[in-house]
């Protein structure tokens, strides 16, 4: 028998006493449903498989790392599943109605490698998904900067990434283009708040008054990673100093402890008597002539 559908129609014509081309269109409809059957179960225990090796153990230190690589992994691994079922039901379904799959193949090949060579920029988006999933680099949920785009990882493909902008917008970057990115999620990350002053301020009470404000915050909430570090001046405004307070954080708790920061920042300055710039503009004349006041 060259085909399963052949020996189901001889197996069909001794038990059901069925001839003809009858019995070769039973023979081949049943081989077709039980081709969409198999599909099916495989892709459901495929998908169980799946979940059960990406789910991470409770309790382990790297815990939150590996429930977002199952969230970034699970779904492509469960499409890559999807489509190869998909495409071996299609070639069993074309060859029970009497298409030549050799062939097919073949020339499919072919116009592959003719769209290949024209769809170098989908060759490069792909392999850069591959390699950009392979090692980790990014993640569903981190917050990354691509050129002047900011936004938070909603789904890693093959092919391209969406980002969720602050204002609600969805951008679909291509994979190829993620050549250079920052990812505000990997490790640790530095609040960084500068600060301004008045020109008549102490500034060694200003510093003291950051850094003060900055370790009662981390005592408090437990996210300073390290001493909080006020540096000196780093430029001369037209009317104002600026100061720099930085904290080593969390990666992703980055912009939530700047918020915070600066609320006490402000509070700790007005507790302490510590001016800031105002609006004020202060202008002082110079008399042209020699014991003129002016």
């Amino acid at each position: 028998m060259d085909t399963f559908a052949e020996a189901l129609a001889a197996l069909l014509g001794r038990l059901a006493s069925i001839e003809g081309p009858l019995v070769v269109v039973v023979s081949r409809i049943l081989v077709v449903l039980a081709a969409i059957v198999l599909a099916l179960a495989g892709y459901r225990a495929v998908a169980r498989l799946i979940d059960r090796l990406l789910r991470p153990l409770e309790g382990a230190s790297d815990y939150p790392a590996k429930v977002q690589r199952a969230r970034t992994l699970g779904p492509l691994m469960k499409s890559v599943a999807r489509y190869a079922l998909a495409f071996m039901t299609l070639m069993v379904t074309l060859r029970e109605v009497g298409v030549d799959i050799r062939a097919l193949l073949v020339s499919a090949g072919v116009l592959g490698l003719a769209v290949g060579l024209g769809a170098q920029s989908l060759i490069k988006d792909v392999i850069t998904g591959f390699f950009i999933l392979f090692e980790g680099l990014i993640g569903v949920g981190d917050v990354i900067e691509v050129g002047p785009h900011v936004g938070t990882v909603e789904s890693i493909g093959l092919r391209v990434t969406k980002l969720r902008m602050l204002n609600g917008a969805q951008r679909v970057i291509p994979n190829g283009e993620l050549t250079q990115f920052a990812n505000y999620n990997k490790g640790w990350a530095r609040a960084v708040l500068d600060v301004t002053v008045a020109y008549d301020a102490d500034v060694r009470r200003a510093l003291e008054a950051l850094e003060r404000a900055a370790r009662q915050w981390g005592a408090e909430t437990g996210l300073a990673l390290e001493a909080p570090q006020a540096q000196g001046i780093l430029r001369f405004g037209e009317g104002e100093l600026g100061l720099r307070l930085m904290v080593k954080v969390p990666a992703d708790k980055r912009a939530e402890a700047e918020m915070e920061l600066r609320r006490r920042i402000k509070e700790t300055f007005d507790r302490d008597g510590i001016p800031v710039p105002s609006a004020e503009r202060v202008v002082y004349l110079r008399a042209d002539t020699p014991g003129r006041e002016p």
